[in-house]
Formats: C-alpha cells, sequence, structure tokens
C-alpha cells in the first residue's frame, strides 16, 4: 500500500499533542493530520524516533484525553513523522 492507497481519510487537524518517546523524554508537538487509525506529527531533527518506535500520545485539546500507544510508521526528516495507533 502506498501514501496514496490508505483504508481511512486523512481529515487535516491542527493540535497540540503531548508525545511520551521514553519515559523520560516528553515533548508537545504539532499534529497535520489524523484518521481513525493514526496520525501525522510535524518535528524537526531535534526529536529523534526511528521507524518502529512505540510511543505515547495524547491530544491537549481535550481535558483527561485518553494517551494511545502508538508506532512509528514513517519518519520523513525535517517534516515530521507518522503513527500507528495500537489498540
Amino acid at each position: 500500500m502506498t501514501i496514496n492507497q490508505r483504508d481511512y481519510e486523512r481529515i487535516a487537524h491542527r493540535a497540540n499533542i503531548r508525545v511520551l518517546t521514553s519515559p523520560e523524554t516528553e515533548v508537545v508537538l504539532e499534529m497535520r493530520d489524523f484518521s481513525e487509525t493514526g496520525m501525522f506529527l510535524f518535528c524537526t531533527d531535534e526529536v529523534t524516533v526511528e521507524l518502529g518506535n512505540r510511543v505515547e500520545v495524547q491530544t491537549l485539546e481535550i481535558d483527561d484525553a485518553p494517551i494511545l500507544l502508538s508506532e512509528v510508521v514513517r519518519v520523513e526528516p525535517n517534516i515530521g513523522f507518522a503513527l500507528k495507533f495500537l489498540f
């Protein structure tokens, strides 16, 4: 499946997302879009993630929003990375 052959429609939406890349590393990144199964987050190379890394994400738009375990499925250097939610 290519990036343009998606099972779920992507919805463009900007929101601040708390990302825990490890127990001691937490950053807030801007979301570019999301779908039922994942999201894309903008970031620079200062945030280091690799394909297959598991991270926890939480929207800051909703009080007590759920924390979702996710997996990095695509990295675009100097742009950001795509996550797949692990339900």
